[in-house]
């Protein structure tokens, strides 16, 4: 980044740094980072297929014959300790402490209470106007090219 020390003035004791870019230098910009909640807040599908697992459903079952349908959930996990349907409530007290948590941090996100018909409108105003800055940046860009070649010819 090639940077022109300001002109030293004996009228004015303030100086001002300016700092030219040349047009193959990228300019990095620093967007502040949201601090997002971590990914493993919202895995909550693996917890509530392992008690969905452990839920017995013989105990329900008048005949005692588990449906093939339901017998073959659990067996990805080992271990798993037979959960009585009327315990199901007090098993999924984690899950749902979970996703409690999970709604609290998305609710801090910025411009979570705008619709998705504001944030399509904001879209289309920034699209427009990256759309005029670059037409601009080209007959920028056209302009000088015919100023150099006057210069040269």
């Amino acid at each position: 980044m090639a940077a022109i020390p300001p002109a030293a003035s004996s009228a004015s004791h303030t100086q001002t740094n300016v700092t030219i870019r040349t047009p193959s230098e990228p300019q990095t910009t620093q967007q502040p980072t949201l601090p997002l909640p971590a990914p493993q807040l919202f895995d909550i599908l693996p917890a509530l297929h392992e008690i969905l697992a452990r839920i017995d459903h013989s105990s329900t079952d008048p005949t005692g014959l588990a449906p093939d349908a339901q017998s073959d959930v659990g067996t990805g996990y080992s271990d798993l300790q037979p959960l009585d349907p009327k315990d199901l409530p007090t098993a999924v007290l984690p899950l749902k402490t979970l996703m409690r948590k999970g709604l609290r941090e998305v609710e801090k996100l910025p411009d979570i209470e705008r619709s998705v018909e504001e944030q399509e409108t904001e879209i289309q105003e920034l699209e427009d106007r990256i759309r005029r800055q670059r037409a601009a940046m080209t007959g920028l860009a056209e302009s000088a090219k015919r100023a150099l070649e006057g210069l040269a010819g």
